[in-house]
Formats: structure tokens, C-alpha cells, sequence
């Protein structure tokens, strides 16, 4: 599982930098009894090359699917992700 959206990055010289279908993939999950920390990187095609990363946390639910697809869902919740496919 994985998302694609496009993504706007600004560069060193303040320019902004278009990317069209990143692939974006969650990298890492930490789950406790309440909530799920995650890491997820933006990489210029699905093999290709790093963009950038971030890290968030949620709640989660154990009873539920496993928390990469949470986190997943979790992310296409996000204003920033509205517009991200699953891929």
C-alpha cells in the first residue's frame, strides 16, 4: 500500500519545485497501548529517489486492521492529503 499525490517543495534559491505521482510510503510504525508513531517518506517514483520525510502520531485502534494501513488512512485524513491515491 502506498499513496501518490503531487507535492510542492521549495529549494534552497526560494523557487517552488513541482513533483507530479510522488510515491509516498509509510517507513516505520511504533504502536503502545494507545497510540501509533509513524514515519512516512516522499520519494520521486516508487524506486526512485528520497524527497523528504515527516513523522506523525494517532490514535490507534488494536482491535482494528494493522496499524501501517491506520496509518495510511490516518494520513489520507489530513488536509495536505486530500488529494493523495492509493497506489
Amino acid at each position: 500500500m502506498a499513496l501518490s499525490k503531487t507535492l510542492n517543495l521549495v529549494d534552497n534559491f526560494n523557487e517552488t519545485v513541482v513533483f507530479a505521482n510522488v510515491y509516498i510510503k509509510v517507513a516505520m510504525v511504533s504502536v503502545n497501548k494507545n497510540t501509533c508513531s509513524f514515519s512516512y517518506q516522499f520519494f520521486k517514483t516508487k524506486d526512485g529517489e528520497l524527497l523528504e520525510g515527516h513523522s506523525g502520531v494517532f490514535n490507534t485502534d488494536l482491535d482494528g486492521t494493522n496499524a501501517i494501513k491506520q496509518a495510511y488512512l490516518y494520513l489520507k485524513t489530513l488536509p495536505q492529503f486530500v488529494d493523495a491515491e492509493d497506489c
